[in-house]
């Protein structure tokens, strides 16, 4: 930020309290600055103190706004550039410089003193400071006495030097610590080691963040060689197998957090935590998984809970090189400065220095102008920090300091703002920024150190979740500035649903990755490959074949990663094939529409024909010419199939009707494709085998026989049972042996009767005969048929003779013979089957 921006921040700012200042001072207009000591106060924790530090205790004040600010006891910020006006200082009260910033921009340097107040007369302080800042008003209320000495110190030594004199105030983690139960990685309390499945990191759940599309999308695209680092300002950092390979700590691993957590709980790993729900890495087995796990970088900052050491991090970002110049920032802790206090600070000197917040949003300016993004915890107070769009009670720090991401919480599983995250009622850019889980997963730590996942919860971990989030889209494209990255996660979020009158951001990984990647180039393309046209009640198949850009290593995108959508549904679908399967006949549109990895859509449509076939029939018996004495049974067997019926592939049986020339045959009109049937009366005969499939097409075959007079004497009526079931594909394997029950009885009892079975066997999908009228048994005086057709090689053909159409099969047709003892001979045929003597087994 340069100096006249810096300047008009300060004068807007400082306008700001100043009419502020007027509407409060109103309220309190009978009351000056009042101070008093209230036992019942109790700070979060009694000390932030480092191990070997025992006098960094803390105090708790509250004013007029009832907002809590913890303080250390014996520090104060001094604001000057001045060094006599400090050192003046320093000599009324015994003070020690303890650290100093360096100039940043044209904010003055800020000094962290050290000192004892006991000294303090707080009503002479007060006096002359009602004498000389009139405008300083309010009641402040204290833990203990030291600490209103403190701040009357701090506001005198504000009015006689002109300067920004404050508490140095105490940051809290936001997240709360206690409360939660350990969950194995497969326990039945929505835990799942497939990160994917988190509803905080899927595509579809209520929130929909998609950081696991985010992260397949990235790896398909080669984004993952791309680094962002990120650095964590917490406490508590405890490497373990999580934590990036690429991480630096400037200070101490292994260091417990110094600072309670919201909610009074202790929360000794605190940046452990965070760390992980920021970056915790991916597909190791271990504990759990960040969203820039893949491409984070870690800059570890062990943080002393205190607004000065917030201040001084900040002030090296800007004008040091030591961390690294990580590109993200994450805060998960935060303060709210009561704005009474605030006032009174400005108030004390006059409105001539600037204030405790004006010179936090100048050190956040500065280091986001250095082409970072700062993101920071909203806090889990439950409180809208706009006050419902009125004057505001107090400043969220960091969160409402300028250019910093304030991230609050959604509930789990849900879009709604989570109880307990602070929220924002106003649209700009001092509120509530964008929502991320307020619940999350967090591994082990070296309190607990099984690897188990637990979950947390708190905008302390709403904030590096989507901290992490930025880091991927700053990986998908790390030309991008800071303010691009943010105007991608804004323009990209969900909206809606978080159930406030602010910013209702949601955070969408996969939507900001996307839209990246997904401009890159064109949309996919897509064409469909199949037949024009197809049968009825018969598989129609189409590919669909997708090049999209996107893939790497290959021009087609696999249904994986582009999805295909039909229309209408397909009977089925295998890979980028879909097979239907239509009930009437006409043209009928197939389309289909893909979707890529970055939501891109493309669609092709065709049109297919559906024919219907007409019904094929052949007559086997009898056979053309055959002479067939009147008053002997005679077998009609013939074959009636239709592509369109039964089961795939077809074609499938349907009925046989047959019908004779002369209308007195009384057996006629006779059903059935094996049946028997007594003609009469001699003379010619024009036998006709006709079918219908189901919508009226209709075939018919004849063949024409001669009826000769009734013999002195009739051959053997035979009787059939029936075949055993078929047990591969449509037929028998060759290796089944075929057992079927036969016998005959004579009229006139020219007994005994002999049978011999014969067989006919046909080249495979074809007429042509292969074998003719193979006596396989008999003769013999049992009719019953047990053939295995292995034994009848030149029957049932090899590959040798049949070549590759062995597979297809051979129809086969078993024909008993009987034959009385005067000679008299009749036949009767089994249905035909079919035996494959080559098979895929």
């Amino acid at each position: 930020m340069n100096k006249l921006l810096l300047n008009f921040l300060f004068l807007g700012a400082t306008t700001l309290l100043l009419s502020s200042c007027s509407s409060i001072s109103t309220h309190h207009q009978s009351r000056a600055i009042t101070l008093k000591t209230d036992t019942r106060l109790t700070p979060n924790q009694s000390s932030i103190g480092r191990p070997g530090e025992t006098d960094r205790f803390v105090g708790r004040m509250i004013g007029d706004r009832n907002i809590p600010m913890d303080f250390v006891l014996n520090e104060l910020i001094v604001g000057t550039d001045d060094q006599l006006v400090l050192d003046n200082f320093l000599a009324r009260w015994g003070g020690t410089v303890l650290q100093s910033t360096e100039k940043i921009n044209s904010l003055p340097k800020l000094h962290r003193v050290k000192l004892n107040p006991a000294g303090a007369q707080i009503a002479q302080l007060l006096d002359e400071l009602k004498r000389n800042a009139p405008d300083v008003k309010g009641t402040f209320r204290f833990s203990s006495e030291d600490g209103a000495k403190l701040f009357a110190v701090a506001l005198s030594e504000a009015n006689k030097a002109g300067a920004m004199v404050s508490p140095n105030w105490v940051i809290t983690p936001s997240a709360i610590g206690d409360g939660s139960t350990i969950e194995a990685p497969s326990g039945d309390s929505g835990f799942t080691s497939n990160a994917f499945n988190w509803p905080y990191m899927n595509r579809g759940s209520a929130q929909d963040i998609g950081v696991g599309a985010a992260w397949q999308l990235m790896n398909r695209t080669g984004r993952f060689a791309n680094k962002i680092k990120i650095m964590m300002i917490d406490g508590g950092f405890a490497p373990n197998a999580d934590f990036p390979e690429v991480r630096n700590v400037f200070g101490n691993w292994n260091e417990p957090n110094l600072s309670n957590c919201s909610d009074g709980s202790p929360c000794p790993w605190h940046g452990t935590n965070t760390t992980v729900v920021a970056m915790g890495r991916v597909n190791n087995g271990f504990g759990i998984a960040g969203p820039a796990g893949p491409i984070g970088e870690l800059v570890a900052l062990p943080f002393e809970s205190d607004f000065f050491a917030l201040i001084f991090t900040l002030e090296r970002l800007v004008n040091a090189t030591v961390f690294g110049n990580p590109k993200i920032i994450n805060i998960s802790s935060g303060f709210e400065l009561g704005l009474d206090a605030e006032i009174a600070i400005n108030a004390a000197c006059l409105f001539l220095c600037p204030s405790v917040g004006q010179m936090a949003s100048g050190f956040t300016a500065a280091v986001t102008s250095t082409n970072k993004l700062i993101f920071a915890s909203a806090g889990n107070a439950d409180r809208d920090v706009d006050d419902g769009g009125n004057i505001e009670s107090g400043l969220r720090m960091p969160c409402e300091l300028f250019g910093v991401i304030c991230v609050g919480g959604m509930s789990h599983d849900a879009t709604g703002r989570a109880p307990g995250s602070n929220f924002g009622s106003k649209t700009d850019d001092d509120s509530v920024d964008i929502y991320g889980p307020y619940f999350t997963w967090v591994g082990p730590d070296p309190d607990i150190r099984t690897n188990s996942a637990r979950r947390r919860a708190g905008t302390s971990y709403s904030s590096p979740f989507v901290a992490g989030v930025a880091a991927l889209v700053w990986a998908s494209r790390p030309s991008l500035l800071a303010s691009e990255v943010w105007q991608i996660l804004r323009d990209t979020a969900h909206v809606g649903g978080v159930g406030t009158s602010g910013h209702q951001r949601r955070i969408n990984a996969f939507g900001a990755v996307a839209s990246i990647v997904g401009a890159a180039g064109s949309p996919p393309t897509i064409s469909l490959v199949g037949s024009s046209t197809g049968q009825l009640n018969r598989e129609v198949n189409f590919t669909a074949r997708v090049n999209d850009h996107l893939e790497s290593g290959s021009s087609l995108c696999p249904p994986s990663v582009c999805t295909l959508t039909w229309s209408p549904t397909p009977a089925r679908v295998s890979g980028n094939t879909a097979f239907f399967r239509f009930r009437s006949t006409g043209t009928s549109p197939i389309t289909v529409t893909t979707r890529d990895s970055v939501d891109r859509t493309a669609s092709q449509s065709v049109n297919v024909t559906i024919l219907n076939s007409a019904p094929m029939v052949s007559i086997s018996q009898p056979g053309a010419g055959a002479v067939i004495p009147a008053g002997i049974p005679v077998q009609l067997l013939g074959r009636a199939t239709d592509l369109n019926e039964g089961p795939d592939p077809g074609p499938g049986p349907i009925a046989c009707n047959w019908t004779s020339s002369v209308s007195s045959d009384r057996n006629f009109p006779v059903t059935g494709c094996d049946t028997r049937v007594t003609f009469e009366s001699p003379g010619i005969r024009t036998i006709t085998l006709g079918a219908s499939d189901s919508q009226g097409l209709h075939t018919a075959t004849t063949v024409n026989i001669f009826i000769s007079p009734s013999p002195g004497n009739f051959p053997p009526r035979i009787s059939l049972g029936r075949l055993p079931p078929i047990n591969y594909n449509d037929g028998y394997a060759g290796n089944r042996t075929i057992i079927v029950d036969g016998s005959a009885t004579d009229r006139e009892r020219n007994i005994p009767i002999s049978f011999t079975w014969k067989v006919t066997s046909f080249r495979p999908n074809s007429t042509a005969v292969f074998a003719n009228n193979m006596s396989i048994s008999g003769p013999s005086t049992n009719g019953n048929l047990n053939w295995d057709p292995n034994n009848s090689l030149e029957v049932i053909g090899s590959f040798t003779d049949l070549g590759e159409d062995c597979y297809y099969g051979q129809i086969v047709r078993l024909t008993l013979e009987a034959t009385d003892s005067l000679n008299n001979k009749s036949t009767l045929s089994l249905p035909d089957i079919k035996i494959y003597r080559c098979t895929l087994d």
